[in-house]
């Protein structure tokens, strides 16, 4: 071979082997992928590999793409897939810590065949505009220049945060369909659709994410779960996620997808048992598909029983079909009797606050949110909030300062608790009434008066000890019906049953009785004190009662003359007339009872003093 071909065929392998050296690099610097599938789980923006401002964005530890900028300004990243051969599915998470504006917004290349927007066609979808209607808004590229297709709901991301969960069903006839689950979870609905006939998929296609930010928002754009795949035929019969019980008629039921109209409009696939049966009444609505609202006239629903629907022969677009079950209950606000107050401490320990008790009396669900508390002596109110609900027959305690009530008393695990901050209340007096507000008219549920005096008399220190409601069916303002709450409870009862509540029946027949035999008023907060319990058949009548001891000796005139109901009790805490423990022993409790037309009753029962047993 001469010089001049041998050097000729030098250098022609020598641009072979440089052509062949910039199609690696080309393929190293711009990796081209096919179905996206980024949730940004690795630590680096490597897989795929991305162009542009890619210093501007980290990922978080929540494993989400974050803007991280130095200053205010303008980022772009971007990377190249193979575009899928079918009709398309984009998923994309997105969250704005702010509420949009032309100076703070994003947009999401969805597909282009440049990573310049002035030299590209495609797509992109942009969140932010000034005012209050910011919406999803999707544009098309032609060569750079940008044409509005359509936008979503109005004023939907103008939030702050603005967050959304968008999935785009995107065909190759142009077709194109969104569903938005605006809290940011995976519960989609459609939010619009429009039908582009100029669609055209490039084969390769650049996926991008754009921020435009001021300097206090370098760090509050957030992206994350970006799918594009091919369209999967829907499988999966439609989820009954959610049961609103609206009201005593109304339910609202909510679905994992879109419905068919048809079956969904069919009110004989709704059934709910305990005696309800099919609903009379059902609204559905093609712009809201996962939604069905169903009335029920003849039969209501009543608050305190616990219901079951069952959904059978409802299917989705896809025709998919399965029977679904879920229960639910009626919560309604409490009326008078149903909530009442059970304990309440007004001089707690150093580090701890004040605390009340209350007790659902009814047979009712009760909603407790919105219930408002206040002191009437220094007209201030507090308002509860909590999304707690008391069954018939719990206790729960409201303090500002649950855990130390915890670490204090020692409650039992099933014991209840809110915290919330409640009136300031004094040591000595204090009034505590509990109101529901409906229709802007306030109900009084419960009010009760506490003085410092009906603590026992035994009880040197009452700071941190609590007074509690003997009997739950006697009246709030019933001193008889108080005391203080037992040492072998650490003298509190915080969101469980009462140390001193009354465990006997009530009395069955007329006249008086004991409610126990034996009690032993030593002060140690453990039968400390009897209750003579009367049933009379007629109001009016006034009762003196007396003790005596086994000699026949009086120690005490308990009451004079004192007004009775036609049901009730009064307490005896083993307190002679001097203000002294009794002794240990037998004892008669005489009861006299004059009532104004004349007629006179006596009644004698004998009680026995221990100190321990």
């Amino acid at each position: 071979m001469e010089r001049k071909d041998i050097l000729s065929f030098l250098k022609l392998n020598l641009l072979r082997l440089r052509y062949f050296h910039f199609l690696i690099v080309l393929c190293l610097s711009v990796q081209v992928f096919g179905q996206l599938n980024l949730d940004f789980n690795s630590e680096a923006l490597t897989e795929p590999l991305w162009g542009g401002n890619i210093s501007d964005f980290k990922i978080n530890t929540a494993g989400q793409l974050q803007l991280s900028a130095v200053t205010a300004g303008e980022s772009y990243i971007y990377t190249k897939y193979k575009a899928p051969e079918d009709s398309i599915q984009v998923d994309i998470y997105l969250k704005l810590q702010f509420s949009p504006s032309n100076d703070n917004f994003s947009k999401i290349y969805l597909f282009t065949d440049n990573s310049v927007e002035s030299q590209a066609n495609g797509y992109y979808m942009r969140v932010g505009e000034n005012g209050s209607n910011d919406a999803l808004q999707f544009w098309k590229l032609t060569n750079g220049t940008a044409a509005l297709l359509g936008s979503g709901t109005l004023g939907a991301m103008s939030a702050d945060p603005a967050d959304a969960r968008v999935r785009m069903k995107i065909y190759r006839d142009g077709y194109w369909n969104i569903s938005v689950d605006y809290s940011g979870s995976n519960l989609f609905n459609e939010d619009l659709e429009f039908y582009d006939p100029g669609f055209i998929f490039p084969d390769s296609l650049y996926f991008g994410i754009y921020s435009k930010y001021t300097i206090t928002r370098i760090d509050k754009f957030f992206y994350d779960d970006i799918f594009i795949k091919t369209i999967e035929k829907d499988s999966f019969p439609p989820d009954l996620l959610k049961v609103d019980v609206k009201n005593e008629t109304t339910l609202e039921l909510t679905f994992s997808e879109p419905l068919d109209e048809s079956s969904a409009k069919n009110m004989l696939n709704y059934t709910v048992d305990n005696g309800i049966g099919n609903p009379d009444l059902l609204t559905f609505s093609n712009t809201n598909p996962n939604n069905i609202t169903l009335i029920f006239n003849t039969k209501n629903i009543l608050s305190g029983k616990k219901y079951t629907i069952t959904v059978s022969g409802v299917k989705d677009r896809a025709s998919n079909v399965k029977v679904s079950k879920k229960e639910f209950f009626l919560v309604v606000a409490p009326q008078k009797g149903d909530l009442i107050l059970t304990e309440i401490l007004t001089d707690p320990y150093v580090g701890g606050e004040d605390f009340i008790e209350v007790y659902n009396r009814s047979d009712k669900f009760l909603k407790l949110d919105g219930l408002v508390v206040r002191n009437r002596q220094k007209n201030e109110s507090k308002t509860i909030l909590t999304d707690m609900i008391l069954l018939p027959g719990e206790f729960v305690a409201i303090s500002k300062n649950t855990d130390f009530l915890k670490q204090t008393y020692s409650p039992p695990v099933s014991a209840n608790f809110i915290s919330a901050t409640l009136p300031s209340l004094n040591i000595d007096a204090a009034n505590i009434t509990l109101i529901t507000i409906s229709d802007n008219l306030e109900i009084v549920v419960d009010s009760f008066d506490y003085v410092d005096a009906m603590h026992f008399e035994l009880i040197d220190e009452t700071k941190g000890v609590s007074l509690e409601r003997i009997n739950l069916n006697a009246g709030s303002n019933d001193a008889n019906n108080w005391h203080s709450a037992s040492q072998g409870v650490n003298f509190a009862t915080p969101g469980y049953k009462n140390s001193n509540i009354l465990t006997g029946q009530p009395v069955s027949s007329l006249g008086f009785a004991l409610d126990k035999k034996v009690f032993s008023p030593n002060g140690d907060g453990f039968e400390d004190f009897v209750l003579l319990q009367y049933k009379i058949e007629k109001e009016g009548f006034l009762v003196s009662i007396k003790i005596f001891d086994s000699e026949g000796f009086p120690v005490l005139d308990l009451v004079d003359n004192f007004l009775l109901g036609t049901e009730g009790a009064i307490k005896w805490d083993g307190i002679d007339g001097e203000g002294n423990k009794i002794r240990m022993g037998l004892y008669l409790i005489y009861a006299r009872l004059f009532h104004s037309d004349g007629d006179i009753r006596e009644y004698k029962n004998v009680v026995v003093v221990a100190d321990n047993f």
